[in-house]
């Protein structure tokens, strides 16, 4: 009997007020050699400067997301402010969508085409933030085996993102800011190694 290959993987994290922080904490920590594309969404206009500041802060390349955008292992992706982006195969496809959510980016349309790409092999991250987008995509990453992580939302400087998917969906665990880090690895591992700990 032949065992079934380990899935492709990909790390999606979604925020918003008061999510650059957590955000930046778990993106500093993770390890150059990383076995999954991480892509990364937080609200914002098209000021927005969340990639400058994620290149000061992270351990890995740090690009902003560009239509067509190929996904690579070890590298992370910034959705820029003011549109949508969503995952087509194994590139980012960029654009307004005007049935999407209106919170740009869209984390629930991120969540979801990560999911009807990835399958199983889709890790997504809820941080800090108002209202509640992340909850329906977050539902489409449990649908399709996924693993789903969500930050403590009492540690949350604003909880309501974390707290609407704790209730309505089923996450694999919820984590201070600073454990999410390690999860993330436990879940998809090294390049070329066996998971060995951060």
């Amino acid at each position: 009997m032949t065992q079934a290959p380990d899935p492709e993987y990909i790390i999606v994290i979604g925020a918003s007020a008061g999510g650059l922080k957590p955000m930046c904490e778990v993106l500093s920590v993770l390890p150059r050699n990383l076995n999954a594309p991480v892509v990364v969404a937080i609200h914002g206009g098209h000021l927005s400067q969340l990639t400058e500041v994620l290149t000061r802060t992270a351990s890995l390349p740090v690009q902003k997301a560009t239509d067509g955008q190929a996904l690579e292992p070890g590298v992370i992706a910034v959705c820029p402010g003011g549109e949508h982006t969503r995952i087509e195969g194994r590139v980012l496809r960029l654009g307004r969508l005007p049935d999407a959510a209106r919170f740009q980016p869209s984390v629930d349309l991120l969540f979801r085409s990560a999911a009807e790409h990835y399958g199983t092999g889709t890790v997504a991250v809820v941080l800090s933030g108002n209202l509640n987008d992340g909850t329906a995509g977050a539902e489409a990453v449990h649908r399709a085996g996924g693993v789903l992580l969500v930050q403590l939302p009492r540690e949350a400087d604003y909880p309501s993102m974390p707290a609407s998917v704790v209730l309505h969906d089923h996450p694999d665990a919820i984590l201070l800011a600073e454990d999410i880090a390690q999860r993330l690895f436990d879940s998809v591992g090294a390049r070329g190694l066996l998971h060995v700990p951060l």
